[in-house]
């Protein structure tokens, strides 16, 4: 039914819960899992960008402190997918992993648009009121702005 599933992953419990899910439907049919995870730029190191009062050398060394935090975060994200990735070969389902930088949402979008992909599974938070209009939600921009299929988990 589904050739290539798309499953985002952030490493945690609740994101791993779509994985289950995931490898249940890849295991029925021919299906291949391609499981992303999105290492984000964190908004407080950008915001040091361009402050006033800064000299030049003192950007570059924040940016390098930066560029050393996200290829820390991109090395534990390369072996949290790649060890996902032996126990669903096991399995004996085909897995891709992906890791891309920026805003969680737009490279999920653009990465099932590129890959072609037939089904992005994904949990959601289950934040709501308060909490989710300033937070907002991955889940909910994935489903507005894409054209991919989404299967949304709950939290509980």
């Amino acid at each position: 039914m589904f050739a290539k599933i798309l499953v985002p992953l952030d490493g945690s419990e609740l994101s791993e819960k779509a994985l289950g899910m995931a490898q249940h439907l890849a295991s029925s049919s021919a299906t291949s899992l391609h499981l992303l995870q999105v290492i984000s730029l964190r908004p407080e190191l950008d915001a040091r960008r361009g402050s006033s009062g800064e000299s030049i050398t003192v950007l570059e060394m924040e940016q390098a402190a930066a560029r050393r935090l996200i290829d820390v975060q991109t090395a534990r994200g390369k072996a949290y997918l790649d060890g996902l990735a032996v126990q669903l070969q096991q399995a004996g389902i085909p897995v891709t992993t992906v890791i891309r930088e920026g805003a969680a949402d737009q490279n999920i979008v653009e990465y099932a648009k590129e890959q072609e992909i037939d089904l992005i599974v994904m949990s959601t938070h289950g934040r709501s009121g308060f909490k989710r209009f300033f937070v907002g939600s991955v889940t909910d921009r994935v489903i507005r702005a894409g054209e991919t299929p989404v299967l949304v988990l709950p939290a509980s």
